[in-house]
């Protein structure tokens, strides 16, 4: 009661002070009629502050400011200014002592924007800064339905429980040295949320309705109580858009890629849909081998050479990759072959001089090597087929393996090495399976003898032919090994493994055993049949192998050949190599001239402290820069091979020595890019062939290729993603049957 009282005495003498001022004011000023029309040329206004001194607190800008009144004011007598200044500074303190308009605070979630009305005028409208509603609004109105907004706002709400629940730890680093723990809040955003899950979906090969699961749900709202769940149709949509994405993404970083190697093959699946890929590889800026796929169509049949061209073409051309394209690798099929024709024809008329057919067409080796040796390997067909039985007599069964092991214990065989089973079309799975069975053989007829259910025992002859031919099948397998690998060049060791297998088939052909002289023979004739053409490109990138440079090709020659054969071949390569060298040159100077364009003739032109006959010899030494350049090939070739390091990384090396040899870097650039098998393609269908099961083989061809080329391109753009580290033992290719481990009956009595 007292401080109601106390309020109620104060309020009377602001009232009482309040009304003395005024008389004082009417007293001291008088306002004429019309004076306020003309205050700057009959009176004044000290100030723009006195003028108008709006309210900063008010949510129309609108301050309380100085009466009507108060701007029309004239001074009527100059003798009068100390009353004046009386006058303002109470007026002053009666604005001080008046209420302020504070701002609502519905505005910290909502903001003013202007929107078209359905009259076609601009009115405000007042947007919520979490769910984008808006609320109509009238300048100084209400904000009573804001407020209301926000007791309801499921995003908001949303945005709280985030703050609260939603945060990492970590520590802070300052000047390089850990600071202490500090809290960083993570917004739930679930467009990125969707997004990674597309790129899991197409990556790890799942189904659409996996985000429908129950307790795919359940993880994620444990993860994050905010998440919100996705339907099978919305990763649909979002894989597509991905995958547009990514495929934008590679074009732009395709601009800066000098040379492009293309594979492709055809795939029936299990819709009878012929599928035909097309995979790129291309060594990038940082010198690192990247393989692509442009593309995973369906082709209509009839698959001839022409339609097989037209599609090619048509995916290049699409990429805008056809000045790039400098080989493409296919396997021995007829219609490979005419498309291969027609794709030189179009190439010819569209890069003219440019294009170097004779380096175009690149057979797949591996699959030259596996008709290789199916011709010559005939006369081990009993073994295999022996041994590929044998196999799988024991996998049936554990008992048998059991029984198996007990017989080697007893005969003092020692268990190494695991069964295998081979897979028909890799021949490197073939010679695992036979070297793998040869310790076993005393104990497999041991075995045979005492059970009469075993009837696939080979015989002492097959196993006799076998270790004659074991080190021409071991240079096989070790081809059809080294040129299954996509993420390092595989020209350059090209060269080196071939002739390994025809130094080996020379000496077949002249073995004293009659049969593994025919088997030489056939094998050499199919070996011929595919590499007696004229193309160099495999040579040519052996040389670029610091490994190996032209004396390994010499050296090659005069094991393969007389001394007047080798000479000749000899001769053909260097010359080829010398003329790519010049051309390379002249390549790479016009490029300099457009990077530096008309550089040096502009610095003549604008010094004038340099002599006319110092320009022209600039310019003379501009026209005959080429003669320095040509020892770089030279001193390439006289330098010291690098050693023979396994672990040696050829385009590591090509990154550190690109400024030592900067022409010869373009040349191991173009050369190292081309593949020397068509194994990408297989993969790529291997991946289909996941796609498109049983259980998703309604899938339309535009979203197969949309998710088969966005996990390649994802997979390429993040490498680090999706390591699994391979065992020393495991082998893409064989079935692995374990031995299963006895202790000794002594053993356990002991």
């Amino acid at each position: 009661m007292e401080h109601d009282k106390q309020a109620e005495e104060d309020h009377e003498e602001v009232e009482e002070d309040e009304e003395e001022d005024k008389e004082e004011q009417d007293t001291l000023f008088e306002v004429p009629p019309g004076a306020g029309d003309k205050s700057d040329s009959d009176g004044f206004v000290d100030s723009e502050e006195e003028a108008f001194e709006g309210d900063d607190m008010s949510e129309d800008g609108l301050g309380l400011g100085p009466t009507p009144q108060e701007q029309e004011t004239v001074l009527l007598s100059s003798s009068e200014d100390e009353a004046r200044k009386v006058q303002r500074k109470s007026a002053k303190k009666r604005k001080g002592q008046a209420p302020s308009r504070l701002r609502s605070a519905v505005w910290t979630f909502f903001h003013k924007v202007e929107v078209p009305s359905k009259e076609g005028l601009m009115e405000l409208k007042a947007q919520c800064n979490y769910c984008d509603n808006q609320y109509a609004y009238v300048q100084g109105g209400s904000t009573s339905s804001m407020g209301r907004h926000m007791d309801t706002c499921k995003n908001y709400k949303d945005k709280v429980n985030r703050d609260l629940i939603q945060a990492t730890l970590f520590f802070r680093k300052t000047n390089g040295t850990t600071s202490g723990p500090a809290v960083q809040f993570i917004e739930y955003d679930k467009d990125l949320i969707k997004e990674v899950m597309a790129k899991m979906i197409c990556v790890h090969e799942y189904s659409f309705r996996m985000v429908e699961h129950k307790w795919f749900n359940i993880l994620m709202k444990c993860l994050n109580p905010n998440y919100q769940p996705i339907g099978r149709k919305a990763i649909k949509v979002e894989c597509m858009r991905v995958f547009k994405k990514e495929r934008e993404l590679l074009q732009v970083s395709l601009k800066d890629v000098d040379f492009i190697s293309l594979t492709t093959d055809l795939w029936t699946s299990n819709q009878t849909i012929s599928y035909m890929c097309v995979v790129a590889h291309f060594i990038d800026k940082d010198w690192k081998m990247q393989t692509r796929v442009l593309s995973f169509i369906d082709l209509d049949p009839p698959h001839s050479g022409h339609v097989i061209s037209d599609a090619i073409y048509e995916c290049v051309t699409e990429w805008k990759i056809e000045k790039k394209m400098i080989s493409i690798t296919l396997d021995n099929a007829s219609n490979n072959d005419v498309a291969v024709r027609g794709l030189k024809a179009k190439f010819a008329v569209r890069r003219g001089t440019d294009f170097e057919a004779k380096y175009f067409h690149v057979r797949c080796c591996a699959h030259i090597i596996n008709l290789v040796v199916q011709d010559g390997t005939t006369i081990m067909a009993p073994l295999i087929e022996n041994l590929r039985e044998t196999v799988k007599y024991f996998k049936k069964s554990p008992s048998r393996l059991h029984k198996f092991v007990e017989t080697c214990k007893i005969l003092g065989v020692e268990v190494g090495n695991h069964l295998h089973l081979d897979c028909v079309t890799r021949w490197s799975s073939t010679y695992q399976m036979l070297d793998t069975a040869c310790p076993y053989r005393e104990a497999l007829s041991s075995y045979a003898a005492s059970n009469a259910n075993y009837q696939w025992e080979p015989k002492k002859e097959e196993w006799d032919k076998f270790e004659v031919i074991k080190p021409l099948l071991l240079s096989l397998s070790r081809v059809t090994t080294a040129f299954s690998g996509q993420l390092y060049p595989t020209s350059n060791i090209f060269y080196p493994h071939i002739v390994s297998i025809k130094i080996a088939l020379r000496k077949a052909m002249a073995h004293d055993d009659e049969c593994y002289k025919k088997m030489g023979d056939a094998m050499m004739d199919k070996f011929d049949k595919y590499w007696d053409e004229p193309n160099n490109v495999m040579v040519l990138a052996t040389i670029l192998d610091p490994r190996y440079k032209m004396r390994y090709v010499e050296w090659c020659y005069h094991q393969m050949y007389d001394v007047g054969k080798a000479n000749t071949e000899k001769n053909i390569v260097r010359g080829e190599l010398d003329t790519l060298y010049e051309k390379f040159v002249a390549k790479n100077k016009k490029a300099e001239e457009r990077a530096s364009g008309s550089s040096a003739k502009k610095n003549c032109n604008t010094s004038t402290s340099m002599p006319l006959m110092d320009c022209e010899f600039q310019s003379f030494l501009s026209a005959t820069s080429s003669t320095p350049s040509k020892s770089e090939l030279r001193n390439y070739l006289d330098d010291l091979n690098e050693a023979m390091d396994p672990m040696f990384n050829l385009l590591d090396w090509w990154r550190v020595n690109a400024l030592r040899y900067p022409v010869l870097a373009m040349m191991a650039k173009r050369f190292l890019t081309v593949p020397a098998t068509s194994v990408s393609s297989e993969s790529t269908f291997s991946t289909g062939g996941r796609v498109l099961d049983d259980y998703r083989s309604s899938l339309k061809p535009e979203m197969v290729e949309a998710l088969v080329c966005g996990a390649s391109y994802i997979k390429g753009s993040h490498k680090d993603f999706n390591v699994v580290e391979r065992d020393e033992d495991e082998e893409d290719d064989v079935e692995n049957i374990k031995l299963p481990k006895i202790v000794d009956v002594g053993d356990n009595n002991n």
